[in-house]
């Protein structure tokens, strides 16, 4: 149990940290940068549902907390599309992730 909670912890933070680069890389209108948020957004999502997954059979609340991140997740996907669309739209989206993300992270366990 707790070798796949430190790779839950390892696939975020990497998920996390190629999300950040890519919205970083596509300020500075790098051609790879969609690539690198696209990838490190699936991995955000993949490991959102893998944690709603997880709370399947816990109390109510931590399995709506769980299924909110999930929810908040797609997010990333859309402003994905947005990048590679070549819309500037894709910076609301990700506010609107990040204040959803921010919100949920104060709402305890």
């Amino acid at each position: 149990m707790k070798q796949t909670t430190q790779n839950s912890q390892i696939l975020f933070i990497t998920a996390g940290t190629l999300t950040v680069l890519g919205a970083f890389g596509k300020i500075f209108d790098l051609k790879y940068a969609p690539y690198l948020f696209a990838i490190g957004a699936a991995l955000l999502i993949f490991v959102q549902a893998k944690n709603m997954i997880d709370k399947w059979k816990a109390e109510l609340r931590v399995q709506r907390r769980a299924r909110a991140g999930f929810m908040t997740s797609l997010f990333l996907g859309l402003a994905s599309y947005f990048m590679f669309s070549g819309s500037n739209s894709w910076v609301i989206v990700l506010l609107i992730y990040a204040l959803s993300s921010f919100f949920n992270s104060f709402r305890g366990e």
